[in-house]
């Protein structure tokens, strides 16, 4: 019996574009425009390693996400959702719960791809990899798509000028 190998669906796989980036901007308080920036250029390289295996790309995709993990997530944690909570005191469910969790199968999967990484063949990758890293791709394509369309339009409405300011001065990018 052949192992059973999971298909993603990728059809709403949407490239990332200047021109939809520029109207998230738009959208989103300048003091959270770092957050979409740096959005942009993972998922531009989240583009990358959709079309398909490249020892480099692979490389340059789990370090830079590694470095996204250790500074993105930690203040968009610190730093938004913590005074989000000021407006929304629920942690369990709602959107501060859901942010959480998906950093978390984030992390997860990045932890399991980069190992996976580190141990293969560049002249004979795993099929294992391959849709690691497909996974991978995709989970976070989505999770920038729900922060920049949904998530930081939301945040830019509900915090205060105080709080935008605030955040702006912790992660040490003036507006």
């Amino acid at each position: 019996m052949a192992k059973y190998q999971p298909k993603l669906d990728l059809t709403d796989w949407k490239r990332t574009s200047a021109q939809e980036v520029d109207k998230i901007m738009a959208i989103v308080a300048p003091e959270l425009h770092s957050f979409i920036e740096e959005h942009a250029a993972l998922s531009q390289l989240m583009d990358r390693v959709r079309e398909g295996y490249d020892t480099e790309i692979y490389r340059e995709a789990l370090n830079q996400i590694g470095h996204e993990l250790e500074h993105h997530f930690l203040f968009e944690e610190k730093y938004i959702l913590s005074r989000l909570e000021n407006h929304i005191p629920e942690t369990e469910v709602g959107p501060i719960a859901k942010l959480k969790s998906e950093h978390d199968v984030i992390r997860k999967h990045h932890r399991e791809a980069l190992a996976m990484f580190e141990g293969h063949d560049p002249e004979n990758p795993s099929q294992e990899l391959i849709q690691k890293m497909g996974l991978l791709a995709y989970l976070l394509k989505k999770h920038i798509e729900k922060e920049g369309h949904y998530l930081f339009p939301l945040f830019s409405v509900i915090l205060t000028e105080d709080e935008k300011a605030a955040i702006a001065r912790d992660v040490n990018r003036p507006v």
